[in-house]
């Protein structure tokens, strides 16, 4: 029989636990993408005002515009994003009536669209060619947009 109070028995549960411990800790890390890491492509980002190389024009809906953050992301050899943000003047509501009326004659295709009127709107369009995802959000009396274009 074994003696439970020998500090041998006591060393060699402990060691037990722990072991066990570290194979449950290893497994979880192992299996949940704990250890991974995803590499981002890279960035680069335009002098301040001014649009990022590859960002199409267009997509600037707001004429009074003043563009305060610009970058693009290369994340492989075909997937390029290009990302715009600016502060408007212009209600949201406004705004994303424009870019529903602008996506609707240019050829692009929204497939997913949230609101929570008046303060927050966002847009997700596609075309065969590029995604554009269009968030517009209210805080006191300025309406900071976000535009990102993803070349397919």
């Amino acid at each position: 029989m074994v003696d439970m109070k020998d500090p041998k028995v006591i060393w060699a549960w402990v060691g037990g636990v722990i072991v066990v411990i570290a194979l449950v800790v290893s497994a979880f890390w192992r299996f949940s993408g704990a250890g991974n890491k995803v590499a981002v492509g890279s960035v680069v980002a335009a002098p301040t005002g001014q649009l990022v190389a590859g960002f199409p024009h267009e997509l600037i809906l707001d004429a009074a515009a003043q563009v305060s953050d610009s970058y693009s992301i290369d994340y492989s050899s075909s997937t390029d994003q290009y990302t715009t943000e600016w502060v408007s003047s212009s209600s949201a509501a406004t705004l994303a009536q424009a870019y529903v009326q602008y996506f609707a004659s240019s050829g692009w295709t929204v497939v997913n669209s949230s609101t929570e009127a008046p303060t927050y709107y966002s847009l997700y369009a596609v075309t065969s060619t590029a995604d554009a995802n269009v968030v517009m959000a209210t805080r006191g009396n300025a309406l900071d947009v976000t535009v990102s274009y993803i070349r397919k």
